[in-house]
């Protein structure tokens, strides 16, 4: 009769904690917010109309993101061109000069825990579009660019993305001139990557489509879209 009772206890308990742990499994998946989507124009560095448009996905474990342009509206033929693609971080908005409208004067401010971090790079093909998407994991710094330019850092290491749903995401696409095998891959993998005519760091954005330089070793930031936190 014990013995019947202690495996009637023990199936109990086990059916007791198989109730708790399905509800906790149910209250988890309840309990998931679902992800932020949103969807941007991205524009010529010096203004001139949109370029194409920028998309992101954000949840609790990072971001995806996709940007689509059409280089030959600005460019005239822009195939063989090397670019990259850049993930520029602001994981506290606010505190940027302008809450939630950051810039550049905005990453080197430490309050806003910003990064500048790798997102891919390709050779724009004949159809003259370029199209990237990438995915950026929360806690991730990997790619990251922040010691080229002398970002603040957090006791040396750089920030990467840490609040995925509140950070201010911009992307940045690069042009590195015309594909050069000798240059391959750090062309389509680097910030400094084939520039030669241009130092690789810290030069001025050009300021119209007229400044455009795309003969070898050229290299210059010209296109952005701004991905603001949701509200």
């Amino acid at each position: 009769m014990s013995a019947i009772k202690l495996e009637g206890s023990v199936n109990a308990i086990s059916s007791l904690l198989g109730a708790v742990g399905l509800g906790l499994l149910l209250v988890g998946s309840a309990s998931a917010a679902p992800p932020d989507k949103d969807a941007n124009d991205a524009y010529w560095w010096w203004g001139d109309g949109p370029a194409g448009t920028s998309r992101i996905v954000r949840t609790d474990n990072g971001i995806n993101g996709n940007i689509s342009v059409h280089l030959a509206n600005e460019l005239g033929s822009a195939k063989g061109l090397a670019i990259t693609l850049w993930i520029v971080i602001f994981n506290n908005p606010e505190n940027c000069a302008e809450p939630n409208m950051c810039g550049e004067p905005d990453l080197f401010n430490p309050a806003v825990m910003p990064d500048v971090v790798y997102g891919g790079g390709n050779v724009v093909g004949s159809s003259e579009r370029a199209t990237m998407g990438f995915h950026y994991s929360a806690g991730n710094n990997s790619g990251s660019i922040a010691d080229l330019f002398g970002m603040p850092t957090d006791n040396g290491d750089s920030f990467g993305l840490i609040y995925p749903r509140g950070a201010e995401v911009h992307y940045v696409i690069r042009l590195h001139g015309p594909r050069d095998p000798a240059a391959m891959p750090a062309q389509i993998q680097s910030y400094g990557g084939g520039c030669v005519d241009f130092a690789p760091y810290g030069y001025p954005p050009p300021m119209g489509s007229n400044d455009l330089r795309l003969g070898p070793g050229e290299c210059q930031d010209v296109i952005a879209a701004i991905n603001p936190p949701p509200e």
